[in-house]
């Protein structure tokens, strides 16, 4: 699972097995480790809730997302499930998507589990 931010938005992209594993019900969860052993840990869960949730807790972003939007995705081929929760008088948005082969990255960071390039005309 890869984490990115761009301004007050989150972005967490899954490989083909982390999209099943996810619609399985299960959690995934990523670790950074800095120097000075400081941590960041963020978490992406499957929730029977009907709205999706985030949270930055003592080193860790937790964001959840409904299961049945999970399940229907994962089974689907939309690319991405997209929320905007309010956040202190903003906005935060989240995207979970399905993370497309790289056409142009070094051989070292090619995911096997990609989703093909052609997979959804949306990317």
């Amino acid at each position: 699972m890869k984490l990115r931010f761009r301004g007050n938005s989150l972005r967490l992209r899954l490989n083909r097995r982390e999209v099943e594993a996810l619609a399985s019900g299960a959690a995934l969860e990523e670790r950074v480790i800095f120097p000075g052993d400081d941590s960041l840990a963020y978490v992406l869960e499957p929730s029977k809730a009907t709205a999706a949730k985030a949270r930055f807790q003592r080193g860790v972003i937790r964001v959840s997302a409904p299961q049945v939007q999970v399940s229907e995705w994962a089974s689907g081929t939309k690319i991405g499930l997209y929320f905007d929760l309010p956040a202190n008088g903003s906005s935060l948005k989240i995207a979970i998507e399905k993370d497309l082969e790289c056409v142009d990255g070094s051989p070292d960071e090619a995911d096997v589990d990609a989703f093909p390039r052609g997979y959804a005309k949306i990317c």
